[in-house]
């Protein structure tokens, strides 16, 4: 049997190249790419993965408006991720038509004359003067009104409010529309008016699509059904009583230094809203005038909550109170319950709480602790002091803000406050790995969650709830790499591709931010004679990572530096800016460098020139999968390896035309399941034509 040489290095390189194309193998030379170019996105996650390109290309954030909501933005970075900031007050609206709008409470008269808010998350409407309802809320398709029981005069308006005054003489009429609903406020102007027999009991006419409850503590719910439509706190009443540089009394709350009492509220036997102040509050030897008389009312449950150490209620629902309060000596804590729906399945990276401090007791920076409660809150707006949730993780801030006269340098400006801290990232990442839909915050003068400290007058804020913000840096892990390939073979899982020399790794990296740029990683490692391994097997350095959009292959450069007839495992994850998605299962692959011997079978004597002649060729390796052959180098035409009995490695016989008269060479090729080409030739003479 004539030996077959590998006579031409160049011609098999050549021939592994061919192949490679022709398998659709990736061609073993570098650069490494990622391929293909993801398409342009679409479906869900398209917006945000175009703002994430535009952030990245322009240098700044871009807002993902598909995901905004009341509460909650949320923005591309420039450096990649996504950034949520969330509000425990409404700061926008949805139009009809789908657009957006920030509120702005801003009165104005619609087509029918009626006083609306500019832009309002409450459908609430005021009267422009006379008879009909003074205030009408809807929700749901489902309506409540309110109505003075005379004539209403025509009202002042500024900003959100609308006084109807002398609706008594020396009472005014005062509704104020707020981010949830509307306050409606009487106030007694003087100490005659508050002489008035109609003050001892005020009914307003409730009308509309519900039914008014009254609550055990004086709290009202308007019910179509068993649907809640509308809600009203406990009503509260207030006079002017001030000190120097203090906040003073309005229709919108009470002053720093106010009296306060509680109203009595019923519903009579007709459904009309009857409230009753207190007597000592319209005293006119005791109180200051004006005196203030609520409830208010909303249609959605707020967001945050006070609590104070008597359980008083506060109508002024513009202030979110810490500390000891020095003119009551009451203790306030408030309660933040930030919506994070939008984190679900993310990575939290960063996190932090961000106020605005409108006043402080103190001239300069004295701590305020933000402490993580448990659970939502469980009674808006008041929250009894005595089932206050309890308080965990804790950080805290310094600021001062004292817009009296006290300090060298009043009036002191307002100051934004961050609560920073690993215990907020740490807390976050907890409640949306839980699958929170909210998170909960206290602010405290408190120095533990047992109220050491919090008496000291020098801790005594007030902060601005409709600025309170939860910011959170966070990106969507990536995830498992998938479609490994090993010298452009499949890894199939309990099989072991066998690959040529050097070969590529290549991999999908699946991310739902799609367009976001990834980086990839490698684990690689020799797989020990015993064929298992785990994290304590040597690993080997490992093909430098490169940078594939999400969705996309990358594909990395030859990997060298491995030795032929050795088995090897690799795996690959994929990293953003700060978040790391898991790893690849593992792909394992035997390098086989080493081209498979070929030989024809011995050609007895000289062959006929023109007719057909079977050559049989084989190879002693059993993983050759194809045979080539021809008359020409390099050959190619092709054959399927078979087997033989008795025969251990591969066979095949073909059949081929012989050509005239002469000396000629027959090339024939084997190539196993690496791709690996041996190469050789014989000799074939063909003797001239008969005589005729």
């Amino acid at each position: 049997m004539p030996t077959v040489r590998d006579s031409n290095p160049s011609l098999r390189r050549l021939l592994l190249g061919g192949l490679a194309t022709l398998l659709g193998v990736t061609v073993l030379t570098p650069p490494a790419s990622a391929s293909p170019e993801p398409p342009v996105p679409t479906g869900p996650g398209a917006e945000a993965a175009r703002a994430a390109g535009t952030a990245e290309r322009t240098g700044r954030r871009v807002e993902v408006v598909s995901a905004r909501t009341e509460f909650t933005q949320v923005f591309a970075k420039p450096s990649g991720g996504f950034v949520a900031e969330s509000a425990v007050v409404p700061q926008r609206v949805r139009r009809p038509d789908g657009s957006w709008a920030e509120v702005d409470l801003t009165l104005r008269r619609d087509a029918a004359g009626a006083l609306r808010p500019s832009v309002s998350p409450a459908d609430v409407r005021f009267s422009a003067g006379g008879t009909g309802p003074a205030a009408a809320l809807r929700n749901g398709g489902k309506s409540l009104t309110l109505s003075w029981p005379s004539a209403l005069p025509a009202p002042r308006l500024s900003g959100e409010t609308a006084t109807y005054p002398d609706v008594l003489p020396g009472v005014d009429l005062v509704l104020r529309a707020t981010h949830t609903g509307f306050t409606h406020v009487l106030a007694v102007k003087t100490p005659q008016a508050a002489t008035n027999p109609a003050l001892r009991e005020i009914r307003f006419d409730l009308g509309g699509d519900v039914r008014v409850e009254r609550n055990a503590d004086g709290s009202l719910r308007a019910l179509a059904g068993t649907t809640e439509v509308a809600r009203s706190g406990s009503a509260e009443m207030w006079d002017s009583t001030a000190v120097p540089s203090t906040v003073r009394s309005s229709a919108t709350g009470p002053g720093a230094a106010a009296r306060t009492a509680a109203v009595g509220t019923a519903i009579n036997a007709a459904g009309d809203l009857v409230l009753r102040p207190t007597a000592a509050l319209l005293d006119p030897a005791k109180a200051t005038f004006p005196v203030y008389i609520d409830p208010a009312w909303s249609v959605t449950r707020s967001r945050w909550a006070y609590a104070t150490s008597n359980n008083s209620t506060n109508s002024d629902l513009t202030a979110a109170r810490v500390g000891k309060d020095s003119t009551t000596g009451v203790t306030y804590r408030s309660y933040f319950e930030f919506p994070i729906i939008a984190l679900h399945g993310t990575q939290v990276a960063s996190g932090y709480v961000q106020m605005k401090l409108d006043h402080s007791w103190s001239c300069g920076n004295t701590p305020t602790y933000l402490y993580q409660a448990a659970g939502s809150l469980t009674s808006v707006p008041r929250l009894p002091w005595e089932a206050q949730p309890a308080l965990t993780a804790r950080t805290s801030a310094n600021s001062h803000a004292n817009e009296g006269a006290g300090c060298a340098d009043s009036p002191q400006p307002d100051m934004t406050v961050n609560f920073t801290g690993g215990s907020v990232v740490a807390g976050l990442r907890s409640a949306v790995s839980s699958g929170w839909s909210t998170v909960t915050y206290a602010l405290c003068a408190c120095s533990d969650a047992s109220g050491t400290n919090e008496g000291q007058l020098d801790r005594w804020k007030r902060f601005y709830p409709g600025d309170a913000r939860l910011v959170v840096d966070y990106d969507t892990p990536s995830g498992q790499p998938a479609g490994l390939r090993a010298g452009g073979q499949a890894c199939v899982a309990g099989e072991r591709a066998v690959v040529a020399t050097a070969p590529t790794l290549s991999a999908a990296y699946p991310d739902s931010d799609v367009g976001q740029t990834l980086q990839t990683a490698y684990e690689l490692l020799e797989i020990p004679a015993s064929g298992s391994y785990d994290s304590n097997t040597p690993r080997l350095t490992p093909p430098t990572g490169g940078a594939v959009s999400a969705g996309a292959r990358y594909t990395t450069g030859p990997v060298t530096g491995l030795s032929g007839g050795k088995a090897y495992a690799w795996r690959t994850r994929a990293s953003s800016s700060y978040t790391t998605g898991p790893w690849s299962q593992w792909c394992e692959f035997t390098l086989d460098d080493s081209p498979p011997a070929v030989a024809v079978d011995a050609i007895t004597g000289p062959l006929p020139p023109g007719e057909f002649y079977t050559f049989k060729l084989r190879s002693p390796d059993p993983d050759v999968v194809t045979f080539r052959y021809g008359w020409t180098s390099p050959p190619t035409e092709e054959a399927e390896a078979g087997t033989t009995l008795g025969y251990p490695g591969k066979t095949a016989s073909v059949t081929l035309t012989t050509p005239d008269a002469g000396t000629h060479t027959l090339y024939v090729a084997a190539v196993d399941s690496a791709g690996n080409v041996g190469d050789g030739s014989v000799v074939v003479q063909v003797s001239p034509p008969a005589a005729g």
